[in-house]
């Protein structure tokens, strides 16, 4: 009687265990004692994998329960509750090991229970690697595992390489971790997120932007996003600012899109065509024109182009007709090439208190013009000079050079004297107006030009035949610095304009003001008297 409600306790509660755990996958069971056929023994609540470190199951009430490995080895022995349900505590086993579990009933009855460790983690299988999850089962779609993220199908089989899901590209290694960040694969970069997916369009990383095509190439070179031009280095990065691409320049704004039209990069205007190009030279742009010079930048200011002076405004924008800076002028005619520019420089006169003084008097004219109360009888004390005595022995002329200071007596005709030339000039009005004088001796004609354009009157050495000087007025003198080769065909002027024939200049011998000489036989005059030039800014 005791035996048969034992029977029906135990068909109890494998009917409730069967209605808890309806999904359970039975192992299948031996028994002995006439009971083989009977699978309802001993039943197993999970599956034993590489992983189970406790078997959990239902047998008898109270029945003795163990776990050996085939070799016979005992892993474990518990005793199930009056409910019969146990946990027996094994070591983790390897994948495949069989165990055989057994429960004694309590009457003399012995059940057993082979189960095959079943595998968790990745397998390989047939070339494929597949991944078991904590039941054993076969997993499929994303998993994460040791912090990537990889992707089975639906066969369970490791996908690797380029990967379309839902409509978004990923990118699996050869390890099958899903890729993020950049890759490089058949010769092109890609940019995979965070979350793997392919970018596409425009991304920033690290602080710098890179445009991704529809492939999700990178791209390099020239792109155009969104009906705008952007260019991209060869490493892929947007560029700004000033590029210089195929022997052009262009200019990326901080957006980085080509710019066109009129653009202000630090304090500077410069023009950029419908084609991105910065432009040099003359623009004519909406109606006016411009002058962008050799670095692209727009011109302002007075600007020689060629042999002739333009005046650009503030704006730009090209000066025409005349032109009033101060008391001076400058005519600009039509074309906005200065025709003729006339100053307003003082006039004074070095006769009669210096017969030789045309030097110091046109500097005081100069200083004058520059604002200084400069005197001419002051400066004609301060020049430097060569106290060099005038002789002559065996035909030879032996006296001062003036290169080195002013030669001679500067007061009177009745002595030797000759002159000076611009090296103590230019020192003595550096007294005047320190770090403002311009010494340009040597340079072109055009150049005295560029000062008279911009307001300022120009101290030169000429002949005073305003021409060249005929060889027989020339003579040779030994100076303590060497021979020399002198005229006392010698003069010097203040420069006051010029226009298309003529250069204009205070001449302190005449008295003349804005005294008139043909260009060409004044050039040639200036010339030979070595390209003496001073002024000031």
């Amino acid at each position: 009687m005791q035996r048969k409600l034992s029977n029906m306790l135990f068909i109890f509660l494998i009917a409730i265990s069967q209605s808890l755990f309806p999904k359970l996958a039975f192992a299948e069971t031996a028994g002995t004692n006439g009971t083989a056929n009977d699978p309802l023994q001993i039943q197993l609540l999970e599956k034993v994998t590489d992983q189970t470190t406790v078997i959990n199951g239902i047998t008898f009430p109270n029945a003795t329960v163990k776990v050996e490995d085939k070799t016979g080895t005992l892993l474990n022995s518990t005793q199930a509750d009056t409910a019969g349900r146990f946990g027996a505590s094994i070591a983790k086993q390897p994948a495949n090991t069989i165990l055989e579990i057994s429960a004694d009933d309590g009457a003399g009855n012995t059940y057993s229970i082979e189960v095959t460790v079943a595998v968790t983690g990745w397998v390989e299988e047939s070339g494929h690697w597949y991944f078991y999850g904590q039941n054993g089962e076969i997993l499929t779609g994303w998993i994460t595992d040791n912090g990537n993220r990889y992707y089975l199908d639906q066969t369970g089989a490791m996908k690797t390489g380029w990967f379309l899901d839902q409509g978004k590209w990923y990118f699996l290694k050869n390890s099958g971790a899903m890729q993020t960040g950049w890759l490089y694969d058949k010769s092109k970069w890609y940019y995979l997120d965070g979350s793997g997916v392919m970018a596409t369009g425009w991304v920033l990383d690290a602080g710098k932007w890179y445009y991704l095509h529809d492939s999700g190439a990178m791209a390099a070179g020239w792109v155009k996003a969104s009906n705008r031009w952007y260019y991209l280095n060869s490493s892929g990065v947007m560029q700004t600012g000033w590029l210089y691409d195929n022997g052009k320049w262009y200019y990326l704004t901080d957006s980085g899109v080509m710019a066109a039209g009129w653009v202000k990069v630090s304090d500077r205007w410069y023009y950029l065509n419908g084609s991105g190009v910065m432009q040099i030279g003359w623009l004519y742009n909406g109606g006016k024109w411009y002058y962008l010079n050799g670095s692209g930048a727009m011109a302002t200011g007075w600007l020689l182009d060629g042999v002739k002076w333009y005046y650009l405004n503030s704006d730009g924008t090209m000066k025409t007709g005349w032109l009033q800076s101060g008391s001076d002028w400058y005519d600009l005619g039509g074309s906005g090439a200065v025709s003729r520019v006339q100053l307003d420089a003082p006039l004074i006169a070095q006769m009669p208190e210096l017969p030789r003084g045309c030097e110091v008097t046109s500097l005081a004219m100069l200083l004058q013009d520059a604002g200084v109360r400069a005197d001419k009888m002051t400066l004609a004390s301060q020049v430097r000079r060569d106290p060099t005595p005038y002789s002559k022995a065996n035909g030879q002329v032996y006296f001062g050079n003036p290169y080195s200071g002013f030669v001679g007596d500067m007061y009177t005709f009745s002595k030797p004297g000759l002159g000076v030339y611009h090296g103590p000039i230019a020192e003595l009005a550096e007294k005047y107006l320190p770090n403002r004088v311009i010494d340009f001796t040597g340079s072109n004609f055009e150049e005295i030009y560029k000062h008279l354009n911009n307001g300022k009157p120009v101290w030169v050495i000429v002949t005073s035949w305003y021409d060249t000087v005929p060889s027989q007025y020339w003579e040779t003198w030994n100076t303590p610095a060497g021979k020399i080769s002198i005229t006392y065909k010698e003069h010097s002027v203040l420069i006051t304009g010029y226009d298309s024939q003529y250069i204009y200049f205070n001449d302190p011998l005449s008295v003349t003001k804005n005294r008139k000489v043909a260009i060409s036989a004044f050039k040639r005059g200036w010339e030979q008297m070595g390209k003496q030039a001073i002024t000031y800014r």
